[in-house]
């Protein structure tokens, strides 16, 4: 730009002092021309570079998701059910694993949770007859209760023998250890019957995880988009860590239509806010300004991140500035641009608007270029 500039400054001083003659050129004309003329041209491109962004550093990005399948255990697919880079629905089924292992586990799981809801029904029926027992334990031990009490005071009135009031108190006693008895028995089956309730719990989650894992045999689309780079196939085994087996490309969404995303180095960062006026040009594009406005700028880049360690860093600053992104969002929403593409950004803040000139020249230009470059 700035040879351009002095090559147009060079021009205008032919044309009038050698070409048209409108001046004659003296010694004090010479030193003011060459004096002003820089400065003014130095001045230009220090307030278009400062005050209006520009970065060559521009992309399109796009949402892929990795379609990693989740069961527990390695399974073999069956059916691969589309072809890459063919547009699909959400919902759509990608593909399948063979399901008879994971069937047969929900059937081995559902057999072990039926023998254990038996097991609450026999621990209950138990809590049910320890009942009686306990029940005719408190009679027994009420009825001893009464006759040691009674010979008790027969003994004091000399109406009843030592030996029926020592047999009177055998009773008690052995009643009394019959209820204990009881008791212990009553605690024992109903906490059989929380026993079997956990076995119950614990079954059901299994069951729950092995339907899960059988629900996962069928692996659908999470969205409208398609697969690309497309090599599962027939016969492989996934599942159990077995990582992502493809990668899923979303269609952009309404409000991800048209958004690029441009990076801007942090000496006049700081001016860009959102709403301002932007211009993009894209290297698929050639020759073509793309007008849009700046959506919202990201405060924060790798450099002002510290990794989570167990070492104390060392060198926080490695001399290289830093860039920070800013996504632009395109006037036109529909416009065709693949994930990946690159180009330029310029972005025109309200201050010294009029410098902002040589920055429209200067993308236009390289776009233009992209023809032969």
């Amino acid at each position: 730009m700035s040879w351009l500039l002095g090559g147009v400054y060079c021009f205008v001083l032919w044309l009038v002092f050698a070409k048209l003659r409108l001046l004659k050129l003296t010694l004090p004309i010479a030193i003011l021309a060459a004096s002003i003329g820089p400065s003014l041209i130095v001045a230009l491109l220090f307030c278009a570079q400062y005050f209006h962004p520009y970065t060559e550093a521009l992309i399109a990005l796009q949402d892929v998701d990795p379609v990693i399948p989740q069961m527990t255990q390695p399974g073999r697919v069956t059916e691969v059910l589309i072809k890459p880079n063919t547009p699909i629905k959400a919902g759509d089924v990608l593909f399948k694993v063979d399901q008879v292992p994971y069937q047969n586990t929900v059937s081995q799981i559902e057999s072990s949770l039926a023998q254990a809801q038996q097991g609450i029904a026999v621990a209950e029926s138990t809590v049910t007859l320890v009942d009686a027992t306990v029940a005719r334990a408190t009679a027994d031990l009420q009825l001893a209760t009464n006759e040691r009490d009674r010979y008790t005071e027969l003994l004091k009135q000399n109406a009843a023998s030592q030996d029926e009031f020592e047999r009177a108190v055998t009773k008690f006693e052995q009643a009394s250890a019959a209820m204990k008895q009881a008791n212990e028995s009553l605690a024992q089956a109903k906490f059989s019957v929380g026993v079997s309730k956990s076995e119950v719990a614990v079954v059901e989650a299994r069951l729950a995880d092995a339907k899960y894992d059988l629900e996962q045999t069928t692996v659908t689309a999470p969205a409208d988009g398609f697969v690309t780079n497309l090599q599962l196939r027939p016969g492989m085994l996934v599942g159990m860590g077995s990582g992502a087996v493809m990668s899923f490309v979303r269609d952009r969404l309404d409000d991800k239509a048209g958004v690029v995303v441009a990076t801007f180095g942090e000496k006049n960062y700081l001016r860009i806010k959102p709403g301002q006026y932007a211009e993009v040009a894209l290297d698929g594009y050639p020759g073509e300004i793309l007008t849009g406005r700046v959506l919202n700028s990201i405060d924060a880049s790798g450099m002002g991140q510290l990794t989570a360690s167990g070492a104390l860093p060392t060198e926080l600053v490695d001399g290289k500035p830093s860039t920070f992104a800013v996504r632009i969002k395109l006037d036109d929403p529909e416009l065709r641009i693949p994930a990946g593409a690159q180009g330029q950004a310029a972005v025109y803040t309200e201050d010294v608007q009029i410098v902002g000139i040589p920055i429209m020249f200067l993308i236009r230009t390289k776009s233009w270029l992209k023809y032969v470059m």
